[in-house]
């Protein structure tokens, strides 16, 4: 059953990053999808409307919003995902269905995806806006996530590491691309998610004295990256 969940964001810089994770791999366990490192990089092109709506409502804080992207996982092409966020003030809602990689490439490359209409709820709804509205790819997103999960309150704790955009969005699977770094050297994102509540453990370990939250989002900073405005 579809849920919302509460979802915290932080900006936080090398030395709180590595304080909050000593503790937090203390109590949490790495996400079973991650490497050997404990990490995975992930890799999602955004599509916005010919009016630029989400990065629109993303900048006036509209309530409730939502974004559609084309989400691997390390440069990969075993697991392609179109997936849908819808954010109302500090939760949110995502929904995804599979793609095949022809129709990855073709979504990529503005080609005529009707025929695939029928095939899923979530994708007819998306073909259906990318016709009227014009939806189109506006941005390539890259980061190096290290995840943690814990079954009490369904938390899941991620760092998000050397955010970067990039405007070659049909290049989403090349191993190579040129990318923007979006924030100093150093800065990074902390992402908490949970259902109903936040265990005390872990929320003490995300007390560090200096911590804020941010309404930061990945898509909104890597445009206005793309457009020089940062």
């Amino acid at each position: 059953m579809e849920k919302y969940r509460n979802e915290l964001k932080y900006l936080c810089n090398n030395i709180e990053l590595e304080l909050i994770e000593k503790k937090i791999c203390c109590i949490m366990k790495p996400d079973d999808n991650v490497s050997r490192d404990g990490n995975y990089v992930v890799r999602s092109v955004y599509f916005d409307d010919y009016r630029d709506s989400c990065f629109f409502e993303n900048e006036s804080g509209t309530n409730p919003r939502e974004k559609f992207r084309i989400r691997i996982y390390n440069q990969e092409d075993k697991t392609i995902k179109l997936e849908k966020k819808i954010k109302n003030r500090q939760k949110t809602l995502k929904q995804s269905c599979l793609l095949d990689y022809g129709l990855c490439e073709k979504l990529l490359k503005n080609e005529p995806c009707n025929d695939y209409f029928g095939e899923n709820s979530l994708l007819d709804e998306f073909l259906i806006k990318r016709n009227n509205s014009l939806m189109r790819p506006k941005v390539l997103v890259e980061y190096v996530r290290t995840p943690y999960i814990y079954t009490l309150g369904n938390v899941r704790v991620t760092f998000d590491k050397n955010i970067a955009a990039s405007g070659s969005v049909e290049e989403l699977f090349s191993k190579d691309i040129t990318r923007i770094s979006v924030f100093p050297s150093g800065h990074h994102v902390l992402e908490v998610k949970y259902d109903d509540y936040l265990p005390e453990t872990i929320a003490g370990c995300l007390d560090t004295g200096h911590l804020n939250r941010s309404s930061v989002s990945k898509y909104y900073i890597c445009r206005k990256a793309l457009k020089g405005e940062i």
